[in-house]
């Protein structure tokens, strides 16, 4: 039996609290009928880290609602009223906290009495069961599951948001299944991300923050497992991103991110990452990171394309101050881009800054790749700045910027699912490398 904590056990009952006052408010029925189904079906489960197995469909939950998906459809589908909004909202909610209960809790006809006993609609338990694998011991094709997962919106987002929430508790894996999942990853879940874009435009935006979320956790284990490869395979398009900031520079009146944007290319060139891949693509994922949040400040944007001073061609900066680009952007770079100073001022300086905190936030949930050659001393240094400085100045700002506090939340989960990761396999690594020295 895992070991069961208070504090763990704690945990869950707010996360359930908090979508439970969600759904009230909302008056979303089948998630408040599917939040008790899902504590009564999974009670006595425990996770492989010792947490109740109720806190994962709580997570995977919650980060949908973060996502704000009620805000996609009624861009998308202006001719519908609030009511129906709600009512996919509350079907899509309803089927990820049950989204594994099908496949965990042996239930009888797959489920059934989730409709006819407790009255939950039937499209939430159509889509529960297509994110039900087989039991053991029947026939199993990855290939049809994942394309019967993509007729669903719905059921395309719970698994991104399943396998987002899986991917930072990897921690607790063996070596085996952690090299054994990344690469499932790749073969199954980032191909699912691409054509979830293709199939449902209309939720790109949530797809990629998650695709986000997997690749940065996935790359930083990979680096930390010495999986070249896995770096490699998803840095390879990233053209892509330079389109789709130049798209929405263009589409927003962001001039100052469609000038940064084109200095960066200039200025990063012939720059590499620790990984061996051209540097250019961590400023991007950072900007894109924004904008697929739905962070539409062009100083934002723009310094987090030039964020990276240390790594800039020479005689960059003074073109830059020269340029006619806006000076706010000049000084953003200037805070983040200042480590030389003593962390507890850094961290002050930008906290003073709504943009800054946003811009070093986006960074930080996608400076992983450092870990391919870094030492226990800089990954433990790097886990200890985000306990003592990354997490304070998200609580702090969730409160003093209402306005991104959605998007600072998941942010916050970001960067701690990568340290908390980062954390243990290093002192794993340590342990190993003294044993054998």
């Amino acid at each position: 039996m895992k070991e069961k904590t208070g504090l763990k056990i704690e945990r869950w009952k707010e996360e359930y609290r908090q979508i439970k006052a969600y759904a009230m408010a909302n008056n979303m029925r089948n998630l408040l009928i599917a939040l008790e189904l899902a504590v009564k079906y999974h009670e006595g489960q425990y996770r492989d880290g010792g947490e109740p197995y109720i806190i994962h469909p709580l997570m995977v939950c919650k980060t949908l609602m973060l996502l704000n998906v009620e805000k996609y459809l009624k861009a998308w589908y202006p001719e519908k009223n609030d009511s129906w909004v709600k009512h996919q909202c509350d079907i899509l909610l309803a089927a990820s906290v049950l989204h594994d209960v099908v496949e965990d809790c042996e239930l009888p006809n797959k489920g059934r009495e989730m409709v006819d006993v407790y009255h939950l609609e039937e499209e939430v338990w159509i889509i529960v069961n297509i994110l039900s694998k087989p039991p053991k011991g029947e026939p199993y094709n990855p290939k049809e599951y994942f394309m019967g997962i993509l007729k669903s919106w719905k059921a395309t987002l719970i698994k991104l948001s399943d396998r987002a929430n899986n991917c930072t508790t990897m921690q607790v894996f063996k070596e085996s299944r952690r090299i054994k999942y990344i690469r499932e990853t790749s073969e199954y879940i980032y191909p699912l991300c691409a054509e979830g874009k293709r199939r449902h435009p209309q939720f790109s935006n949530i797809i990629k923050i998650l695709e986000n979320l997997i690749v940065s956790i996935c790359e930083s284990l990979a680096s930390l497992l010495g999986m070249q490869e896995e770096i490699t395979r998803q840095t390879q398009n990233y053209k892509e991103m330079i389109d789709f900031i130049e798209m929405n520079a263009m589409k927003e009146n962001m001039p100052n991110t469609y000038q940064a944007l084109l200095m960066a290319q200039k200025f990063y060139e012939g720059a590499f990452r620790t990984s061996g891949d051209p540097f250019i693509i961590h400023p991007l994922r950072v900007s894109a990171y924004l904008l697929n949040l739905g962070i539409m400040d062009d100083v934002t944007n723009a310094s987090a394309l030039l964020h990276e001073k240390a790594h800039w061609a020479k005689g960059a900066d003074e073109y830059v101050r020269n340029s006619g680009i806006n000076p706010e952007v000049i000084r953003i770079v200037d805070i983040v881009s200042d480590k030389a100073m003593p962390l507890p001022k850094y961290y002050k300086r930008i906290q003073e800054d709504p943009r800054a905190i946003l811009e070093k936030l986006a960074n930080r949930a996608h400076t992983c790749t450092f870990l391919a050659k870094a030492s226990y001393k800089e990954m433990e240094a790097y886990t200890k700045e985000n306990q003592e400085y990354m997490v304070p100045m998200c609580e702090w700002a969730k409160i003093h910027l209402p306005q991104y506090a959605n998007q600072i939340e998941i942010m916050q989960y970001h960067i701690l699912s990568i340290s908390n990761i980062v954390e243990v396999v290093t002192k794993q690594n340590r342990l190993t490398s003294q044993k054998g020295s």
